[in-house]
């Protein structure tokens, strides 16, 4: 779109040429212009044009700087284009606000004149919007002329009959695309001159318009930021409040000041008949007059989502459907309250919500009095009042639910809370009256922390038993334990887990094929050394003993050794397979769980365990480990003869076996921990059973009673011996 043509579309470009073509055209016009006498020449009307013009720039420039609400100045500036232009109309288009910021889809956000957007109809509508976003990505002041009848949606054209300027309307300059357009609809026939003309104009309008879009934006944006800060303020002051009653009232009164509303009332509808806990700068309300039957109206209408909370507009019935009704009872307030600003709020506006579940609907009254706030400043306040004020609400309830949390709520609230959240001035007390509140707050808090400091101390002295949990092992002190006198396999098992046996009764047979093997070798070798011996007897008793030799009789000699070495092999033999023969050395009960499966057929190394009796009437013991940090307590219990045990299993929650305690044993770890604790030796009073069983290695809880001690010192020991190991040698 580069064209000078006068019918067709060009970019407009500020250039020195431009600027001589037009001066050189215009001296060149006013040079061969004639007027008549007593009409006014071509030059006067030009010069006229142009202060009218001029005049009208000035205006717009002057409405840029002044406060002025944006439909207002849009207006005033489409009436100032269409006027100096003379065009057919005027259409201020912008992109919407919460778009993408990519997105070429502009509105129309004010038209003038007889020809605007609202004569595109059906695909005519289409390619003049592919025409605006043609514009707006190029970014540059056109003039397109007509194209009637273009149907084409995805080429850019202008299906109007007429030429039309646009201009872009950039306030961010930084934006890829301009946030508004300027569209003019030209008169017919005019050149190239006239066309460049229009672009300078509407694009100095523009340039306005931009720089009053700026200065709106930031002074919106700063307002915004502004009521942030307030709304923080007042949600800060709110979650200090430890009082729900306060943070109720404290609620609608900010509400009020902060929305700029007559009243707002505060309902709770988490029952079947929703209640009206607060109203804005009213002390108190009545539950029965009309106006509160018509805000507990308000708050069963039905609410949709809007700007991120849920919405609803209502209108309550004005109290002339009920003439005979007393005008004093439809007045829910307080009766110091002045008649006017009653009587201005007494039917709701509106009803909101954090959510349709929510247990709290905020009702709004408005009046045409009131200053309105920007459409983003009020449902952001109102978004960030109705979430803040309920999680103060909660928090404090929360509190209040505790023993004594009311007392504790009204003793250290703050006496100017809720005046400094910015309420009416009637209500706020006087000077003295606040100063008065604050002297007594001051003196109840200092009472009252003189009294917990005097109580803390006295309770910190109180004596207390002092208790040692600890955990042990309950063995038994006679314990007879059975093991593989060598590599064998059980063959046989004549007991059970258990099982009473009595002294040389049989347990466990063994069986070992190294010593069979032995065995049998040394019985043929004993065979062989029995013949041998035999006939060196025959030899001897064969011949005289003159005619003897004595190397015969050193082999008998020899022979007899080897025998008996060869007996006494036998023997040792013999005597390792008694050992492999288990029996009971005394009266008890076997302790072998799962013996079958563990042992039957399975070999065994020499020395491994095979099952273990425990002696009948034998003594019971608990080895207890004591962590080191408790054992000095420990020792001194005992040392004075104050220590008593209590032993309990580990699976029971009674702890019914009395124990003594005997000596201090090694230093072992915790195997819970691996913190080092000493073992001491507790003896048990009675055997521990589980049903009729015995049980042995069995893990039980341990209290030691060490007498009494101060609460304070059983609180801070810990600490005390923790900065007695890690500063002790620095002191």
């Amino acid at each position: 779109m580069t064209s000078t043509a006068s019918s067709e579309p060009f970019v407009f470009a500020p250039s020195g040429s431009a600027s001589s073509d037009s001066s050189r055209s215009s001296a060149s016009a006013r040079g061969s212009t004639y007027a008549a006498p007593g009409v006014p020449s071509s030059h006067q009307l030009v010069d006229q044009a142009r202060q009218e013009i001029t005049q009208i720039v000035r205006e717009v420039a002057a409405a840029t700087h002044q406060p002025r609400k944006r439909a207002d100045y849009l207006r005033f500036l489409a009436d100032r284009v269409l006027r100096a232009m003379a065009g057919h109309g005027v259409v201020i288009w912008t992109r919407p606000s919460s778009g993408d910021s990519n997105e070429t889809n502009y509105v129309a956000e004010h038209r003038l004149g007889r020809v605007t957007d609202l004569a595109l109809v059906d695909e005519a509508e289409q390619v003049h919007q592919c025409l605006l976003a043609e514009v707006a990505t190029e970014g540059a002041p056109v003039v397109v002329p007509p194209t009637p009848g273009a149907d084409q949606i995805d080429v850019p054209a202008n299906p109007l009959p007429y030429p039309t300027a646009i201009v872009p309307i950039r306030i961010d300059p930084s934006s890829a695309l301009p946030e508004g357009l300027i569209q003019v609809f030209l008169d017919e026939g005019g050149t190239a001159a006239s066309q460049r003309g229009s672009l300078r104009f509407l694009a100095q309008m523009s340039d306005l318009a931009g720089e009053f879009l700026r200065v709106l934006r930031l002074k919106t944006l700063s307002q915004l930021l502004d009521a942030t800060d307030r709304v923080d303020g007042v949600v800060e002051r709110l979650h200090r409040m430890t009082s729900t009653g306060m943070i109720q009232a404290a609620w609608v009164d900010a509400a009020a000041e902060l929305l700029r509303l007559p009243r707002v009332a505060l309902c709770r509808v988490d029952s079947s008949q929703p209640r009206i806990v607060a109203v804005s700068h009213v002390h108190r309300i009545d539950q029965h007059s009309g106006a509160a039957k018509a805000i507990r109206a308000a708050t069963a209408i039905d609410l949709q989502p809007q700007h991120g909370i849920w919405f609803g507009s209502c209108q309550a019935k004005s109290n002339e459907s009920n003439p005979n009704e007393d005008a004093s009872s439809a007045t829910p307030f307080n009766q110091d309250q002045t008649t006017s600003s009653i009587q201005s709020s007494q039917e709701p506006s509106w009803v909101v919500a954090a959510h349709p579940d929510s247990q709290w609907r905020i009702v709004g009254f408005t009046s045409d009095e009131a200053e309105h706030l920007s459409e983003d400043i009020y449902w952001g306040t109102l978004n960030r009042l109705l979430v803040g004020g309920a999680s103060a609400w909660t928090a404090a309830r929360r509190i209040e639910s505790l023993p004594g949390g009311r007392w504790f709520s009204k003793l250290f609230v703050e006496p100017d809370a809720v005046s400094s959240l910015g309420s009416a001035p009637a209500s706020e007390p006087s000077s003295t009256s606040r100063r008065t509140r604050a002297v007594h707050s001051r003196l109840r808090k200092s009472a009252t922390w003189m009294a917990a400091t005097l109580a803390i101390a006295i309770l910190v002295c109180l004596p207390m038993p002092s208790l040692v949990p600890v955990t042990g092992v309950i063995r038994p002190v006679e314990l007879d334990s059975y093991h593989a006198a060598s590599d064998a396999v059980v063959e046989t098992l004549h007991v059970d887990h258990g099982q009473r046996v009595q002294r040389g009764d049989l347990l466990a047979t063994l069986t070992s094929t190294d010593l069979q093997e032995q065995e049998t070798s040394l019985l043929g070798r004993q065979a062989v050394l029995m013949r041998q011996q035999e006939q060196v007897n025959q030899t001897l008793m064969s011949r005289p003993s003159v005619h003897s030799r004595p190397d015969s009789v050193h082999d008998g000699r020899e022979v007899e050794e080897e025998i008996a070495s060869v007996e006494r092999q036998l023997e040792i033999i013999q005597e390792s397979k008694e050992r492999l023969v288990l029996r009971a050395l005394r009266n008890g009960r076997v302790d072998a769980w799962r013996l079958q499966e563990r042992l039957a057929n399975r070999p065994l190394r020499r020395g491994d365990p095979v099952l273990n009796v425990i002696a009948e009437d034998t003594p019971w013991v608990v080895d207890a480990r004591i962590p080191q940090t408790r054992l000095q307590t420990v020792d001194n219990a005992w040392q004075s003869e104050q220590l008593t045990a209590e032993v309990g299993t580990a699976w029971s929650s009674q702890m019914n076996l009395a124990a003594t305690a005997q000596r201090f044993g090694p230093i072992v770890p915790d195997p819970t921990d691996g913190t080092p604790s000493v073992v001491m030796r507790l003896g048990l009073e009675q055997s521990p059973t589980l049903g009729d069983q015995p049980l042995a290695e069995m893990p039980a809880r341990v209290t030691l009673h060490c007498g009494r001690t101060p609460v304070g010192w059983f609180l801070v020991q810990d600490v005390v011996h923790w900065c007695q190991v890690q500063w002790g040698g620095y002191f």
